[in-house]
Parts: C-alpha cells; structure tokens; sequence
C-alpha cells in the first residue's frame, strides 16, 4: 500500500471499511517486537558532581532573600559583606560574602540591601523586594495580613485609597555549581528590568516635583498651577527618586523640614538616580530637571534649573557655519528642540528686559545648568511602579528626553553619557570543552560637544586601596555616525582588552581642552575636576557593566562550560572600600564562598595583582608510569591582522587515540615583557588544550585523520606599555610555547609564525 500524503489521509482514511481497520491493527500489532517483561532499562551511572562546574544564567521574582549574619555560609570581614541567599524560580542561590551587586543606577553590598530599604514601610531584617516578605508592622504602612510582600500606602487621612498590590522585584543572577552549590558571581535587581515608558509630558506639578505622561496639554500659567488628581484616564505619573536633588526638588519618605523636599510614603533610596553621572538628560546626553518653582510665575526662577535654558523659536542657535553643518531646523513656534547652547557666561544683549536668567527670550542659555522638562517633550522613563493616596505612579531612576542639545566646540562643560557598554570575558579553554569566548568590548553614547574625541577607559582597582586607574580601551569621533554626537566601537572591535572591569567610563577632550592632543588621550591627572549642572561631573560618564560575555558552547551535549569569573579581578581580588577610595568603609575581598573551582585556570592577573588571593587549585599532573608520550608542535602561529591576536597551537601525541581523562597544556611566554608581568619569562600563562579532529566542511586541523590536541583562542599576552612605550596596552605574540601532557611528554618551540595587524576603516591598530 502506497503512503499516504498529509493532506489526504485523512480523507482517504474515512473511506477504509470497518473490516480494513481491523485487519491493519492485528498487523501491527504481530510485527511490533514484543518486550520482554522482565527485563528494565540501564541506568548510567552519573556523578553527583559534574567535573566541570556548569554555569548559569537565572532571572526570575526575588521568592526569598535571607542574609546570613551568623556566618553560616562565610565569615565576613565585616557585616556590611556578609553573604546569604536568595530564591527564584523555586531555586536557591547562595549569594557568597563580599558580593557588591547592582540596582539599575545604585550599587550595594547584599547586606545593604537589607538595611536601605524604605524605613516607613520595612520591618528589619528584610529586603521589602521579596514575595516572602511580611511588610510590616511598621508605622506609616498597611499591609493585608493574607497578602505577604504586596506593599499599599495610606492617604493623607489615614485610609487607604490605593489598595492595588505592586509587584514583585526581580533578580539576575549569573554564577556557577560548585559541588552541587549555586553559588552567585554577579547579581542585578530590579523591579523590572525591562520596564520603560514613553509618551509626551501634559504636565508638570512643580510643588511635587511630578510630570504627567500622556493626556490633553495642562497650562501651567493658570490656577491652581497643579496637575489633575487623580489622573484622567491613559495618563502616567512620573516622579524622580531623587534623595539628594540633584534633577529637582529631593524626595525622602521624611523631610524633616528640608526645603525643597517631598515626603513620599515608602520611598525606597536603592533605585535612586545616579546624582554623580545624569540618568536624567537630553538624548544627547545635556542633564535635565524640573524646576523647583513654577517659573510661569511672575519672579520664580529656580537658578539650576532656568527656564531660559529653553530658548523659543526663533532663537534656535546652530553650530558656527565655518563647521560645514546644516543648520538645524527651526520650529514655527514653541520651544526649541534641536539647538546649541550658547558659550558659558555669555553676557544678554542689549534690550533685555530684566535680569537673567529671567523671562526675555533675549536672555543667553548657560551650560553650566540644567535644561527643564517642558510640557509637550517626549520622554522615555524607567523606574518602579509604586502607589499612594492618588494611585499608582513611576518613581523613575531614569528620564530622556527627545531633545538634541549641543555645547560650543571645544568650551567646557561637554556632557557625555553611554548608552550601552558590554565586556567579553576571554575565557581560556577548560577541561577540553569546545567553546567560544570573545575580549571585545562594545560602547555606544553620546556628548554634546561633536568637535572633539571621546576615550574610552576601562577602570581598574586597586583590591585593598581602591584606588582607580584607567586603562585606554579607544578613542572615536562623535561624528563619524549619521546621528550627530554619538561615538560607537565598530562591530568587530578587538584589541587588548583585558581584564573586563565591573566599571567604564567615556570621556570627552573637552574636558582636558589645553593639555589633550589630537594623539593624546583625556587622562586622570589632565582632567577638569570641576563639576557643573548641579554638582555633575561634566564632559564623563562613568557607568557599570550590566552585561558581560562569557563563554559559549560549541558543541551540544557537551558539559556547560562555566563562567570565568575568576577572570574578573573585581570577583577574584575584591575592589577596595566599598564606599570608594579614602573611605573608612570596609575592604572588599574576593568572593567567598568562590564561584570557581578545578579544573577552571587560576587567573592570569593573580601573581601580579593579589598574590595573597586564594588561587584556583592548580591542575595537577598524575606521576607517570613508563615511559612518556612523545609529543609533536606540528603548528604554532599568532595572528593579529583581525586585532584579536589569535594563538593557533596544534600539537600530536604518541598516545593516540587519547585515553580518557588526558589532558594537555601549553605554557606562552613573551621574553621581551617586563618581569612580573603575566606571559613574562618568571610569570607565563598557562593554557588548556582542546582534542581536535578534522572535518569535512572545515579546513584540516590535525595532520592525519587521526585526532590531534589544539589551542586556538584570542590572544592573552599584553604588553601593558604599550608600542614604543605609549601606555595603550597592546597584543603581542609568544616568543616561545611549551606544551605539556598529563602522560608526561613535553615539547617547546620559538619557531611561531607572527602575522601583524592590519589597518582599515573600523580597526586601529595600535
């Protein structure tokens, strides 16, 4: 019988006789092989601990979170470091002592989050984020008793009017199975990572220091000078979960008679804005505000935040026209939304009514403050959805508005903010499993002054001092894009790029005007310490890395490969104070219990920068019984045309096909580094091998068909000098490899084939 199509077996199947059916299924039924009934299935044996720490990747609500005071879990050097655990997704994860983990523009201790949280609302002993957390008693809140960890604020007279539950917070984890153990290397909480809003401002409560999105205009020149409470329908409360006042008036769940404050019931400081770098700006990154008076009030002028940083069409100033720039365009009427500020202390002209900055449209704009929110700026918002008396509201950590505003070229105060910044890991072969590993490093921002470059740093730490010293990762033009002001690295950016650090920052040579070359990169000690706009650190941004690159699998069903976090030296050796360098604040060390473990590499920065650190144990080389396996380097070679400074090591073996549990390693040293310094002759970096065999759709690898040991990855050696001593760190090739076998053969060569960088439109080298 032929097979039937998809389509029409049904159909033709409803045609069979009943007798036909019948007759197919005793078919069936007697070629079917019977089972014999006695006889279960084989269970292998599997290991209760893989040999491989596998890693892992969670996000889920934060079920319950625990801090360990007594030392349980580690023993803290003091109880801001103490360790603990939390659950998600049903999963308990132990949180190791020294973890610094990270709000979306605020970073903690996991001990501090159980202390910062709001006092009005928050019982002790508990993060106030957690689903298990009983809010309450606590005065000022209200809690349902069969409703643990939902949160509801009372009205101004006691009642409660807003009775909606709000969410649960969220946490990602990343970290490693050590012995069985969930162990955390890097946390992020948020309420929702991904929240965001978007609409057009309708209006703005200047008593309150709150914005509406969303809804009909609100004039703000009429009585009551207040916004709709509660809201129509389709509208949006945003407020700023400012401590400080940085962007406007400050809120605190008690203000004590501070002027310029807001009491708001439950304010929580840990999703505070970053008051050092503006999270509140223009999307070019100029720092915004709302103004702490109504300035359509005759006399009200809030200083820091004039109104006359909002010039009127028509006086919307371009770039000078011997740049070769289009002029922007300039609306009919309303503000300005595209224009360039004018020069600092530039005086009125003459005919200006009153002072400025004052209400004539003559008054000159001031770089040295902020710009305000106006009604009809659209503006994307994150933050946590929180409640009170008038409903429910966003108390934003973050604010853009869709506004281009520039700076005059080459005049301080620029402003410079990152968007996005990501780090690859570079992690080194482990245990023989294929994978895949990158060094790269990703930014994307944007500054206000398009005339001149922006470095990148990454920012290294001193482990008991804190101190920071920046490493040069870049440098690009905020007009080499089609939007005007944005820098970003190249697609395929590769470079010496390691150790990641969990901090980077964007600097543009605005900021370092009289002592920064064309060649010469904006530095530490050249650099304007002024601030400006409210006590911002103008012309930097300086942010954490949310996202790092770890390593990847290359081939399924292999065991995980586990993130390297000992690679992180901010993990491995800790990074000084916790409240920064010259605090009193408690040290931070290397995190405890680790997330790594044998047969993971120790890190190559170890004997260099925390020698006293508690290494990854070494992999151990069994005794060998006769004699040892003869080994062949069949190819060695370095290429650094890409920038990545890749090492393509092959190497045979006289025991082959390998036995199981052979491992291989090659030592890489550069004879003309400084000593000390790692792939130095006294400090070489060791380096796992991969069992490679040759494929039809590939290249051949091994010399004959049968499978021969490989290292090919990026490339570890940095000379920390850099190219005739400049100080950018640069790739440079090994002068010498020697590979070792666990059956005892060795071999070394200097015979290493070398192929240089080679320039083109998105790669430098350096």
């Amino acid at each position: 019988m032929p097979l039937l199509r998809p389509s029409t077996a049904h159909r033709s199947a409803l045609r069979w006789p009943a007798a036909g059916l019948l007759l197919l299924a005793l078919l069936i039924a007697v070629a079917r092989p019977a089972l014999a009934q006695g006889t279960p299935f084989m269970a292998p044996v599997i290991p209760a601990v893989p040999g491989v720490p596998p890693g892992f990747d969670i996000t889920g609500f934060i079920q319950e979170a625990t801090l360990d005071a007594n030392g349980t879990i580690c023993r803290p050097t003091h109880p801001r470091l103490a360790g603990g655990t939390v659950t998600l997704n049903g999963q308990k994860v132990i949180i190791p002592c020294n973890t610094v983990l990270q709000m979306p523009a605020f970073t903690l201790t996991w001990a501090d989050l159980f202390s910062g949280g709001p006092t009005d609302i928050t019982p002790a002993g508990q993060t106030g984020l957690a689903l298990a957390d009983a809010i309450g008693p606590v005065s000022g809140a209200t809690v349902m008793a069969t409703r643990p960890g939902f949160l509801t604020a009372p009205g101004p007279d006691g009642t409660v009017r807003a009775s909606a539950p709000l969410p649960s917070y969220e946490i990602h984890v990343v970290g490693n199975v050590v012995n069985g153990q969930y162990l955390a290397g890097l946390v992020f909480i948020s309420q929702q990572s991904t929240n965001a809003g978007q609409g057009t401002i309708s209006c703005i409560d200047y008593a309150t220091g709150e914005v509406q999105v969303g809804g009909t205009p609100v004039d703000p020149t009429v009585a009551p000078y207040a916004c709709p409470s509660p809201p129509p329908p389709g509208v949006t409360r945003v407020r700023l979960n400012d401590a400080v006042g940085r962007y406007g008036k400050s809120h605190a769940a008690r203000c004590y008679g501070r002027a310029d404050c807001v009491e708001e019931p439950g304010f929580d400081p840990r999703f505070t804005p970053d008051t050092d770098n503006p999270t509140v700006h223009a999307s070019t990154g100029y720092p915004m505000c709302i103004p702490r008076v109504n300035p359509f009030i005759a006399g009200a002028v809030d200083p820091e935040c004039p109104q006359s940083n909002r010039p009127l069409a028509p006086y919307c100033r371009s770039f000078p026209a011997e740049l070769g720039l289009t002029p922007f365009p300039t609306p009919n009427m309303g503000y300005c939304m595209t224009y360039v500020m004018d020069a600092p202390r530039t005086s009125p002209p003459p005919g200006v009514t009153g002072s400025c900055p004052g209400p004539d449209p003559l008054c000159p704009t001031d770089p040295t403050r902020q710009v305000p929110f106006e009604i009809g700026d659209n503006v994307v918002f994150n933050g946590t959805l929180k409640t009170d008396s008038a409903g429910s509201y966003v108390s934003a950590h973050t604010m853009t508005a869709n506004l281009g505003i520039y700076t005059q070229p080459n005049l301080p105060p620029a402003y410079t903010f990152v968007e996005e910044v990501l780090a690859g890991t570079d992690a080194r072969p482990v245990a023989g499993i294929n994978q895949e590993a990158t060094g790269r490093v990703k930014f994307v921002g944007f500054t206000t002054d398009i005339t001149n470059l922006v470095d990148l740093f990454a920012l290294d730490q001193d482990p008991v001092s804190g101190v920071v010293t920046e490493r040069l990762l870049g440098t690009h033009s905020p007009v080499s894009t089609p939007l005007l002001g944005r820098f970003r690295t190249p697609a395929n950016n590769n470079g010496a790029f390691l150790p990641p650090t969990r901090n980077y920052r964007a600097v543009s040579r605005t900021m370092c005007a009289n002592s920064s070359g064309p060649d010469s990169p904006c530095t530490l000690q050249q650099r304007s310490t002024e601030t400006f706009a409210n006590g911002l650190n103008a012309g930097q941004y300086l942010l954490p890395n949310f996202e790092f690159i770890f390593p990847e699998n290359l081939l399924f069903g292999e065991a995980m490969v586990p993130n390297n976090f000992q690679d992180l030296p901010f993990l491995f050796c800790g990074s000084g104070p916790v409240d920064g360098p010259g605090s009193l604040s408690p040290v931070v060390g290397q995190l405890d219990p680790a997330p790594w473990a044998p047969p993971m590499d120790d890190p190559i920065f170890h004997g260099s920068l925390c020698p006293t650190a508690r290494g990854v144990a070494a992999r151990e080389f069994p005794p060998v019984a006769g004699a040892p396996d003869v080994l062949t380097i069949v190819a060695a070679s370095w290429d650094n045309r890409a920038g990545k400074g890749k090492v393509n090591l092959v190497v045979t073996s006289s025991k082959s096909p390998a036995p199981a549990g052979m491992f291989m390693t090659a030592s890489l040293v550069n004879a003309g580094l400084q000593p000390g310094v790692p792939g130095s002759v006294d400090n070489p970096i060791n380096v796992g091998m991969v069992l490679a065999g040759n494929s039809p759709a590939a290249p051949a690898v091994c010399p004959t068909t049968e499978p021969c040991w490989q290292l090919l990855a990026p490339g570890f050696i940095v000379d920390p000098q850099g190219a005739g001593g400049n100080g950018i760190p640069t790739l440079v090739p090994p002068t010498q490899i020697t590979v070792r076998s666990s059956y005892g053969g060795k071999a070394t060569t200097t015979a290493i084939t070398t192929r240089a960088c080679v320039p083109t439109r998105r790669l430098t080298c350096l």
